[in-house]
């Protein structure tokens, strides 16, 4: 498809394909990283990213034998170019919505333990519901990067986010302290919370490393712990847990299945896991506060239907 370049830059006929190659190569600063995200050779992109510049009459890139820098004019080009296929985006999202056939990519994050158990089969039904909508799927439990503005929807497993984005909590869920037999065999296993102070812990590192919180009745408690471990990864604590190297909070539908079997013991159950507000974790449908294309609206849609409902 072709679209008509500003007056102030050309007047010549652009396409579509330049200006998302070059806004790729922008972003990546990369030519042949860029190819190779957009499937063409690094030939045909070199042939392309040419061709917008003789057509803009500007040269858009300083290249390097290792990258490419953004000249001045091509900053300014790029601004142009985003808010072009921005602005494309829109209008065919609008179309599609009148047809009541979304269509396109949708970008979405998810932690390690949704990617890995229960969102796939929930995918597999989307796809056959919607089979236009293409999705591009990152996995992740850094919440800086779920908070990245390159992504359309995430699922968060959590606290609330920030300000940034809009989040929908879907339903609660509870984290259970445990270990294995085998670290029990060789630490008597803590009697009081107190006793978390000399015991190994195996820690989320960007969820309260060096402080647990718990609740009892109505009282809020805080305990210092020793991280053994720091990980950034759920699923890598429980494989650690696994291994008898200490003990760790993990969510409940994570270890059900290795407590019923023996292989993990719940640990002071009479206390509540819980952030240092009080609150137990929860599910969230979270997306960048902007405007919602109607293919991501039908994602967060399903999602939080299918997510809103207890686990069986």
């Amino acid at each position: 498809m072709k679209l008509g370049a500003p007056a102030a830059l050309s007047g010549a006929a652009l396409t579509l394909e330049q200006l998302r190659l070059f806004s790729q190569v922008a972003e990546l600063g990369s030519l042949r990283a860029a190819a190779r995200e957009l499937n063409v050779s690094p030939s045909l992109a070199t042939r392309k990213i040419a061709s917008l510049e003789l057509a803009l009459k500007m040269r858009l890139f300083e290249r390097t034998t290792r990258n490419v820098k953004l000249t001045e004019a091509g900053n300014i080009a790029l601004r142009w170019a985003r808010h072009t296929l921005e602005n494309y985006e829109e209008v065919t999202d609008d179309l599609a919505s009148l047809r009541e056939r979304p269509s396109g990519t949708v970008r979405l994050a998810v932690n390690h333990y949704a990617g890995g158990t229960y969102l796939p089969p929930l995918l597999q039904n989307f796809c056959a519901i919607y089979p236009e909508i293409q999705l591009s799927i990152a996995t992740t439990d850094s919440i800086a990067e779920l908070l990245d503005s390159s992504y359309d929807v995430a699922i968060h497993s959590g606290r609330v986010p920030d300000s940034r984005v809009v989040g929908v909590r879907l339903r609660e869920y509870r984290r259970v302290l445990c270990a294995a037999p085998a670290y029990l065999q060789r630490r008597a296993p803590p009697a009081k919370l107190e006793d978390l102070g000399t015991h190994d812990c195996l820690v989320h590192s960007t969820n309260e490393p060096l402080n647990w919180f718990f609740r009892k009745g109505k009282r809020l408690i805080a305990q210092p712990v020793k991280p053994r471990i720091e990980a950034d990864s759920h699923v890598l604590l429980l494989s650690l847990v696994r291994l008898g190297l200490g003990i760790a909070r993990l969510g409940y539908n994570l270890v059900k299945s290795e407590l019923a079997a023996g292989k993990l013991v719940e640990l002071l159950p009479s206390y509540k896991c819980v952030y240092s507000s009080g609150e137990l974790p929860g599910i969230w449908i979270i997306y960048p506060n902007r405007r919602v294309l109607y293919r991501t609206r039908v994602l967060i849609d399903f999602l939080t239907e299918q997510l809103a409902r207890p686990p069986a």
